[in-house]
């Protein structure tokens, strides 16, 4: 009897290959509304096409995080091909962080409920998580991948640092309800301006411009793995 090999996409797969490049996307037009944001903002209350502009983004990055949770999933089953791969407690730690990212930015549109910039601490700490992950997955993705997501995610947790050194000089970012922006004094400090600058300089370029990227250089590697079954 001669055998033959059947070549196909494992379905679990391609669903989480496809959620990653449509996070990717997704993700890019976050940034560009966050960039006009930063280039177009001209005073410390934001006119009512900025605020729009702050709403679109807290729901573009909650579709985005929301996609990377079926990313998260597939890529431990891709390091259970290659032990050690990503244990429980390092899946888990991925998840919930990318499911605190939407909870916190939903919850942020309009900056009535929390923060709207609440959410860059789950963020930072999933940033956490992706230098770990690629790390781990030594024997699953490309090395230059893995080193690009390690810089994403450092950039990410940077980014996380920033809006907690921020909270120092804005302690109103914690409270819930977040108080309107009319009852918040602008604050003109080296810390303030040390923190916005680390954040806007460094931070965003080199974690929230870049992680649509690796998301979408890793769901087609996700979508380049196969199955073989052997048939008669």
């Amino acid at each position: 009897m001669n055998e033959s090999a059947l070549i196909a996409v494992d379905p679990s797969y391609r669903r989480t290959g496809w959620a990653a490049i449509a996070s990717g996307i997704i993700g890019i037009t976050a940034y560009g509304l966050i960039l006009d944001v930063l280039l177009t903002r001209a005073s410390w209350i934001p006119s009512d096409r900025i605020w729009m502009l702050f709403d679109t983004f807290d729901i573009a990055v909650g579709v985005q995080f929301l996609l990377l949770i079926p990313a998260v999933f597939g890529l431990r089953t891709l390091s259970r091909q290659s032990p050690p791969g990503l244990g429980n407690a390092a899946f888990a730690t991925g998840k919930w962080t990318a499911i605190f990212v939407v909870l916190l930015v939903w919850l942020g549109v309009g900056d009535r409920i929390v923060s709207n910039g609440l959410f860059m601490i789950p963020q930072g700490i999933f940033g956490i998580w992706l230098i770990v992950a690629n790390w781990r997955l030594s024997r699953s993705l490309p090395k230059w991948l893995r080193w690009f997501g390690m810089i994403v995610g450092l950039g990410l947790a940077l980014g996380g640092t920033c809006f907690v050194g921020l909270c120092f000089v804005y302690p109103s970012q914690l409270y819930i309800p977040h108080p309107p922006m009319e009852s918040i004094k602008e604050v003109n400090s080296a810390a303030n301006t040390f923190w916005h600058l680390i954040l806007i300089k460094f931070a965003s370029p080199m974690g929230t411009a870049t992680l649509p990227i690796w998301t979408i250089l890793t769901g087609f590697q996700l979508l380049k793995k196969r199955r073989v079954a052997a048939i008669a």
